[in-house]
């Protein structure tokens, strides 16, 4: 499609665009005059909505929606003060093909050659009431779009337009949204045991390092799940203080007891004065 400014756009998947409304979940504002894609006019206050895309879906070679219009914006319509709906749209840099609707404003001059609302019908506009633009041969844009003879005929070009139209998205290309989650739902739930099962692996080996002791698993478990490198910290310098506690003591008295009765004291000042306190005869300590 070309715009009145010169700028040239391809809708190549409606379906595309549809998934995506679909997959977000929330209804796509409808605006006055694009203020919604303006920074200056939200920030200087309140951008309230004229309605809300509720519905989308693909159809003759184009996109239709279904919108529920507020009270004022209706009155406005009904009274001819606004005409035009114009599409706001994310599109390609390179190859200019739209891949996002991001919503649509009312407008007095739309860039884009659509219909003028005629009503306020909240309702799709059904395809065989679409009415051609003034001023446009709609037969001729066909042909030229499709490369084909300016002179092809209206069926042909119909047919060329059916082959484009995918209103089921292509399976190769696209995956209900369903299947997805479910996948990410598995994803998840098989990280988060593994990752359970990595924090038991890291605390029993501590515990046997004799790092931690065997009641202090609970709380190891949890912390080390919650923040791991706080769990590390505290292994790195409490740890070892606990290690020591588990090391075999080695009894020094016991050991100094064997070496002072081994030793010969050989009649020196030492041996004559124990020897004295206790009434032994000099030499005795020696046997």
């Amino acid at each position: 499609m070309k715009g009145r400014d010169g700028r040239e756009f391809e809708l190549a998947d409606p379906g595309a665009l549809v998934l995506a409304f679909q997959s977000g979940g929330i209804d796509l504002p409808i605006d006055y005059e694009h203020q919604n894609d303006k920074p200056e006019a939200r920030l200087s206050g309140q951008v309230p909505a004229a309605g809300w895309i509720k519905e989308l879906r693909a159809a003759e070679g184009g996109l239709w929606g279904r919108v529920e219009w507020t009270a004022t914006a209706s009155e406005m319509i009904g009274r001819k003060e606004y005409r035009y709906l114009s599409p706001s749209i994310l599109f390609h840099p390179k190859t200019r093909q739209i891949v996002k609707l991001k919503g649509a404003g009312l407008v007095h001059n739309p860039n884009l050659y659509l219909t003028a609302l005629a009503s306020q019908e909240n309702t799709m506009l059904p395809p065989n009431k679409v009415q051609q633009p003034e001023g446009i041969d709609l037969a001729a844009e066909l042909a030229k779009m499709f490369n084909l003879p300016s002179d092809t005929p209206v069926a042909d070009l119909l047919a060329k337009l059916a082959e484009l139209v995918k209103p089921t998205p292509d399976p190769a290309k696209f995956i209900p949204v369903a299947a997805v989650q479910e996948m990410l739902r598995d994803c998840n739930t098989e990280l988060s045991l593994n990752r359970q099962q990595s924090v038991t692996a890291k605390v029993q080996k501590t515990i046997q390092d004799n790092q931690l002791t065997n009641g202090m698993r609970d709380w190891a478990q949890a912390l080390c799940e919650s923040n791991e490198s706080a769990f590390d910290e505290f292994c790195e310098k409490v740890g070892p203080t606990i290690a020591q506690f588990f090391k075999p003591a080695e009894n020094a008295g016991w050991n100094n007891l064997h070496k002072l009765q081994a030793k010969t004291y050989d009649d020196s000042p030492l041996e004559q004065t124990i020897c004295e306190q206790l009434g032994l005869k000099p030499g005795s300590l020696s046997n």
